[in-house]
């Protein structure tokens, strides 16, 4: 992985480990676990490490929106049944864990993506684990920024997606949510300016990739067709 977060993909293909950790995670009993962190734990590194294997096993593709299914498709094996992305994301950790940190953990290959940890989460350590991912990615200015001569704070699409479980967090108010893990300077201006508005950045389904170039691009706020929920069939 570079400094930036880029994968090369093709070099994944032939990666044994993550080629074991699935075969893991197929024969595991998710029941058995003992602790609400180990088993939010476990999704977590689960959903990321069948993320990373969708798009190896379908390269070489440009975004995923390139595959089929991506998002959707039923072919992830979790202790002998069959789950989609879409529904660890939401069915499992959306609604069987009151952990809005979880959603910025989950890694879907993209430039838009929150970041891949360079090691999988630990039951030990997953509240800070979570602190730390959720305050890298509002520390990027690639995926969120304030522009206080507009009084625009310009926020990934990812807190679009979950602001009703980001307001429940913390007491009604994405704001809130935002300002609890924002940089300083960020969370200083917001606490002096409540009124600010909120705009969110199109999302960029691109793989955040070293197999291919990618020219820098600022993020925009501008609204295009394609969204992360656009991809869909495994091919």
């Amino acid at each position: 992985m570079s400094p930036t977060g880029a994968i090369s993909f093709t070099r994944l293909e032939g990666d044994t480990e993550l080629t074991d950790y699935l075969e893991q995670i197929a024969q595991a009993k998710p029941e058995v676990f003992l602790s609400r962190w180990q088993l939010l734990a476990f999704w977590i590194n689960a959903h990321n490490a069948f993320a990373l294997d969708l798009i190896r096993s379908n390269m070489p593709v440009h975004s995923i929106s390139d595959i089929g299914g991506f998002r959707y498709a039923h072919v992830l094996m979790v202790g002998g049944t069959l789950y989609s992305l879409d529904d660890i994301e939401h069915v499992i950790i959306g609604k069987q864990f009151r952990e809005p940190r979880a959603f910025f953990a989950l890694y879907d290959g993209s430039r838009s993506s929150p970041a891949l940890k360079h090691t999988p989460y630990s039951e030990a350590h997953l509240s800070e684990e979570l602190d730390k991912q959720l305050k890298t990615f509002l520390a990027d200015s690639s995926k969120n920024y304030l522009d206080p001569h507009s009084n625009t704070l310009y926020l990934s699409e990812v807190f679009n997606d979950y602001a009703a479980n980001l307001e429940d967090a913390a007491g009604g108010s994405l704001l809130e949510f935002v300002k609890a893990f924002a940089p300083p300077k960020m969370a200083e201006w917001l606490g002096r300016h409540p009124n600010v508005r909120i705009s969110y950045l199109s999302y960029d389904n691109t793989l955040n990739s070293s197999d291919i170039e990618q020219p820098h691009e600022p993020p925009t706020h501008e609204r295009k067709q394609t969204s992360r929920r656009s991809s869909g069939g495994i091919r």
